[in-house]
């Protein structure tokens, strides 16, 4: 094995003046880099020149002389159209895929090539310059908008903001936790007989838990695609970008945000900007009621919807339209793209984003005394002499976490157990595999592992339940050579209530492989952290 570690740091930026144009000519002198407020020593400069250079005058011929030789073609533009099929309801999808579809038909240059990519994989279309092709692929591009799975019918109906906000401050009376009390009491007990607010406090809980286990899940399967599109885009041989047209989702658990991050750096590194615009529009709020109004009081004490909890009730509504945002926006910013939203003119938007800009630039640094702590570090790059100029830069990074890495024996056990074929059930693990079709149309399997966390050895830290399951899974084929292996992790800081609620469900960790279709030996590996436990077991599979 042989093992490469950096910690440079990547920041793709773009300069635009007032009227929106890119800088040009600007030197690394000209930039300053702040890690965490702390300035940080440039390593690493480059400029992107998206326009090609001006064609020279003709050279004088010497008789005799070779011929001079001509000047480079420039490099073709692969855009690939990323629709989030998943997180869009058709009526916003509709207008999405026409602004596509109208930038293929009139701005697509004969050099240029497109395809078509959707979060569902089920419609995709390869790189081509064909625009009946491409323009057919963007007309099977359907709505499979997933939120109806948080429960429209259920009791209490919690959106993964609210949700975020009542995990957060769990059994405080904050308005979220409240609006979610009073809707429990009002459909679990409508009759005569009102409920304690305890047991309403215990739907609240249960329901706040699944809608934020949904909503993560979501944004994974979202990055996931993305992931995959960036892989296959990064390919190309050209100049290459992404538009990605969403409604949004949700990103602020501290999973998804580093599944985002890791997004933002296989972009960087894959020299692939990503520009996204919401699907959304243009929307206004409106509030029925007034936030000072009284509430209604259901047996003295119990709170129901009404007045000015109705009025929070539309403003939180508002409130998970706009962190829905924050995604995109993060995506956008952090790859040296545009995040256009707010804005009805859809299809001013794709032919603005599709535009790449004339240039960009790239500076690496190597953060000074970077502890392996998992932390957030934000970032800020700003320019020596503004002069009025905004800045599109990447927002930040996680630091690598070195007590998320198993100890080296540890590690050297769970390679052993990859490579090995014996099997070993010191986990109760088990996995149900499909053969799929990825965003990019390649073949591959997705592998759900299923582990009974009943019997896991937590360590109590802070009244928290605290494990680690580390998952390998990997293909072998007919001669028993390693073809590939994806490995992931799971972090559990979990309350007594959602312990117990995971102790009869199980935990599950969802993991693709990409390969050609055949069949193979899938070897699973599963190990906890606290005490090194593995169960390793062997499945034959078939990709197709």
């Amino acid at each position: 094995a042989i093992t490469v570690q950096t910690n440079e740091v990547e920041v793709g930026v773009v300069v635009r003046d007032e009227h929106g144009k890119p800088v040009k000519d600007l030197k690394k002198e000209d930039f300053l880099v702040f890690d965490s407020s702390k300035p940080q020593k440039i390593s690493h400069f480059s400029v992107e020149e998206e326009s090609p250079a001006p064609i020279p005058a003709p050279a004088i011929i010497t008789p005799g002389a070779p011929p001079p030789a001509p000047p480079p073609a420039p490099q073709p533009r692969y855009i690939g159209f990323y629709f989030d099929d998943n997180n869009m309801q058709s009526n916003e999808l509709v207008f999405a895929r026409n602004a596509a579809k109208a930038f293929v038909t009139r701005n697509l240059e004969p050099t240029d090539k497109a395809a078509v990519f959707t979060s569902s994989a089920t419609t995709t279309q390869s790189f081509t310059n064909d625009k009946q092709k491409l323009v057919a692929a963007m007309d099977h591009v359907f709505s499979h908008y997933r939120r109806a799975a948080y429960g429209a019918g259920s009791c209490p109906h919690i959106e993964p903001y609210q949700a975020y906000q009542i995990l957060q401050m769990w059994n405080v009376h904050s308005q979220p936790f409240d609006l979610a009390v009073a809707e429990a009491v009002k459909c679990a007990c409508p009759g005569a007989e009102p409920c304690s607010e305890a047991e309403a406090a215990r739907l609240v809980e249960v329901q706040a838990q699944y809608t934020l286990g949904l909503a993560d899940q979501f944004a994974m399967n979202t990055l996931g695609a993305l992931g995959d599109i960036i892989r296959y885009v990064g390919k190309m041989p050209g100049r290459r970008m992404l538009v990605m047209t969403s409604s949004g989702y949700f990103s602020m658990s501290k999973s998804v945000q580093k599944q985002q991050d890791k997004v933002i750096d296989d972009a960087l590194h894959a020299g692939i900007r990503i520009n996204t615009l919401d699907a959304k529009g243009l929307s206004a709020d409106w509030l029925s009621g007034d936030l000072g109004d009284p509430v209604v009081i259901i047996d003295g004490s119990t709170m129901a919807i009404g007045g000015g909890m109705q009025a929070y009730s539309e403003e939180l509504a508002s409130d998970e339209r706009s962190v829905s945002n924050d995604s995109m926006a993060a995506i956008a910013e952090g790859t040296g793209g545009t995040f256009f939203h707010n804005s009805n003119d859809l299809e001013g938007g794709v032919r603005q984003m599709a535009a790449l800009p004339e240039v960009s630039y790239t500076i690496g640094f190597l953060p000074a005394e970077l502890k392996s702590d998992g932390a957030y570090h934000p970032l800020k790059v700003k320019l020596v002499n503004n002069k009025g100029y905004r800045i599109d830069a990447r927002p930040g990074y996680y630091a690598p976490n070195k007590a998320a890495l198993a100890p080296r024996e540890r590690l050297a056990r769970l390679n052993k157990q990859v490579m090995n074929s014996e099997e070993l059930q010191g986990i109760q693990a088990g996995v149900e595999t499909k053969s799929i079709t990825l965003a990019t149309g390649e073949p591959a399997l997705r592998v759900e592992v299923h582990v009974d966390i009943h019997g896991l050895p937590f360590k109590k830290v802070n009244g928290r339940h605290v494990e680690r399951l580390i998952f390998i899974t990997a293909l072998f084929d007919g001669q028993n050579k390693f073809l590939s292996g994806v490995e992931g992790m799971m972090e559990m800081n979990i309350t007594d209530g959602t312990l117990t609620l995971l102790s009869s469900s199980g935990a599950s960790a969802i993991v693709t492989l990409q390969a050609p279709p055949g069949t193979y030996r899938m070897r699973q590996v599963v190990q906890e952290a606290v005490t090194g436990r593995i169960a390793a077991f062997n499945t034959p599979v078939e990709i197709h």
